[in-house]
């Protein structure tokens, strides 16, 4: 059974991995029955933030939805996504579209389920299919009306919107920190850092990617790809934060194992796999002890670092 807090986790995690590419099931719902997506920092256990059987997904014995798959393929459920930027995988609208078979056993619990999210501002997680295999979290959203056609509206939701805050308004908060006494520096600090790496994350994921063109470990193409500090950016200096020895590109499923520590490397390249991964984990994740890292004299140390803090051994 879903427990209130397991469901505030996934919710959580839908908008911290807003724009990050999903490849498999493995990291949406998890290897099987008896091993679902690992407990994270998001959430206190294993879960399952899509099923990736249908558009809806309400979990058994729950009256709402959880999550919602669009995708912009003419077949099936039909173009459901209204974009503001693709390129930054921002949507201005979701067309939530129900089974359209009246045989299809769960088409009425799947509308019920989406009305009650509506009547209680409930709101999902949104994934888009971008083809077989591959998905982008698209963050939050909340249905906002159903109408006429029986389509329901999904506009972008955030969670906290006062930590949403753009570099103008940062420096208006900075141009008025003398005169107002009240405003809380630290918080002002947090966010100014907050922003700084975010910026700083990006850049050196485009210097990675004019360095490298594929996946380290298993060959995947960089543009399903994302660039993975060794040393973590909150434990590197600036100068460590943007050396591209400090670095991988990796697949999102061998990133998500690097930067939990369930994989390592050894000085010589060597793939280090950690005990609390289960056989069948390893092969849905595609990694195997045979797999080898290219090695340059200056991620050793960094490497070093990684076994040292990071690795769950």
């Amino acid at each position: 059974m879903l427990t209130e807090r397991v469901h505030k986790g996934i919710l959580r995690k839908f908008e911290a991995l807003r724009g990050q590419i999903l490849v498999g099931k493995a990291p949406i719902k998890g290897v099987n029955k008896e091993h679902r997506v690992p407990a994270d920092q998001f959430v206190e256990e294993d879960h399952i933030l899509h099923d990736l059987i249908r558009g809806f997904y309400k979990p058994a014995g729950m009256p709402f939805l959880i999550s919602y798959q669009a995708t912009e393929s003419d077949k099936n459920y039909g173009r459901q996504i209204i974009w503001k930027d693709k390129s930054t995988y921002e949507f201005e609208t979701i067309e939530m579209r129900p089974p359209s078979s009246p045989k299809d056993s769960r088409k009425k619990s799947d509308i019920a389920a989406a009305r009650y999210n509506l009547k209680n501002h409930i709101p999902i997680g949104i994934l888009h299919k971008v083809e077989k295999g591959v998905n982008v979290i698209l963050g939050l959203g909340m249905i906002v009306e159903e109408n006429s056609n029986g389509l329901f509206i999904v506009k972008p939701h955030a969670l906290n919107k006062n930590t949403i805050i753009t570099a103008n308004e940062i420096n208006n908060v900075l141009n008025n920190i003398v005169e107002d006494a009240e405003i809380d520096k630290d918080f002002v600090t947090e966010i100014i850092k907050e922003v700084k790496q975010r910026q700083g994350q990006e850049k050196f994921r485009k210097l990675l990617l004019n360095k490298y063109d594929y996946c380290a470990l298993c060959g995947i193409d960089a543009i399903h790809s994302r660039a993975s500090h060794i040393k973590p950016w909150v434990a590197s200096s600036n100068q460590e934060r943007l050396d591209l020895h400090n670095g991988l590109l990796l697949c999102p499923n061998h990133d998500y194992l690097f930067d939990k520590g369930f994989i390592s490397f050894t000085d010589q390249g060597n793939l280090l796999i950690s005990t609390k991964l289960s056989e069948i984990q390893m092969q849905f994740f595609n990694i195997h002890t045979q797999m080898k890292l290219k090695i340059k004299e200056q991620m050793k140390n960094y490497l070093e670092y990684h076994r040292e803090n990071i690795f769950l051994r």
